[in-house]
């Protein structure tokens, strides 16, 4: 006779304690009726670690809100991707960092969800994310992470950020954090609103910024950051960072961002599009996006 199966258990089907596991795999059509009768109080990582991605996907809000933070150990990278979306918002910060980096590279839109238990993200897990689940993330839980947590984020990862998410919820120890590749996948978008959390480049971060990024520094922005680390844009290879060294520094003059390029051939761009430097920064961002279309073979 098969053994009571513990997967059963753990979702409080007392009725069913002979269930042929097997069955229950095939027959995914049960993850509903077994997501309103479970009791995930007991999982253990050894447990969870087998998991099927039905069993995964059935798991509700209570279910994760009662479940062992160690038990969050043994989810792996297939299970966490069919986790249920309104269900990760009863998994808690101390849950979260108990997650397999690798596993971290399951998660998908699902984790637009999540907010606060963001806080428990870790700099290998952040590493681990895929291009799709870092353009989900929202600023609740951006505002959650640590500072940690952002020196894990690739390039690749912050060039998929959303537009706009992360306005007021980035801090200069953030930025510090992050590695320059990553703050080379930085867009106009991302930076645009920023102001003292500038204080937290670095050099080598200033190096590899891209063009419109740089074009959408504020003058708050460049204000902020220090006379020393303002060096970092003269040893950058864009013309258009180059061109922002003469407004970048508490000291330096800020007639604003786009009076310093007359001095650069970004400017020359601009002007060869039939289009007057001082009309606005929109256009300056639409002349560095042709220039660079029309470099492609």
């Amino acid at each position: 006779n098969p053994q009571p199966n513990r997967y059963a258990q753990i979702f409080g089907m007392a009725t069913f304690p002979r269930i042929n596991a097997g069955l229950l795999l095939i027959l995914g059509g049960l993850s509903s009726a077994i997501a309103q009768k479970q009791n995930c109080s007991t999982a253990t990582a050894a447990e969870t670690a087998k998991m099927h991605a039905y069993w995964c996907r059935a798991m509700t809000m209570d279910c994760f809100a009662t479940m062992p933070a160690h038990a969050f150990e043994g989810f792996t990278k297939g299970c966490v991707e069919s986790f249920d979306g309104t269900a990760i918002q009863g998994i808690t910060a101390e849950q979260i960092k108990r997650i397999p980096g690798d596993s971290f590279a399951g998660w998908q839109s699902n984790i637009e969800y999540m907010g606060p238990a963001c806080a428990g993200f870790t700099e290998d897990q952040a590493g681990n994310m895929t291009e799709y689940a870092c353009g989900a993330m929202g600023i609740d839980c951006f505002t959650a992470m640590t500072s940690d947590a952002y020196a894990g984020f690739t390039k690749e990862c912050v060039g998929n950020w959303r537009d706009n998410e992360l306005g007021g919820s980035v801090t200069a120890k953030d930025l510090a954090k992050m590695s320059s590749s990553a703050v080379s996948g930085l867009n106009d978008h991302d930076v645009s609103s920023w102001g003292v959390e500038c204080a937290g480049f670095r050099k080598e971060q200033l190096q590899e910024m891209n063009d419109l990024a740089c074009v959408a520094l504020t003058p708050d922005c460049l204000g902020s950051i220090s006379n020393k680390t303002c060096a970092g844009f003269l040893d950058s290879k864009s013309t258009a960072c180059q061109a922002i060294y003469n407004t970048c520094g508490p000291n330096a003059a800020s007639p604003g961002v786009l009076a310093s390029f007359v001095q650069f051939p970004v400017v020359m761009a601009v002007v060869g599009f039939g289009l007057v430097p001082t009309v606005g920064y929109k256009y300056v961002r639409k002349a560095i996006l042709m220039r660079k279309y029309e470099t492609l073979p």
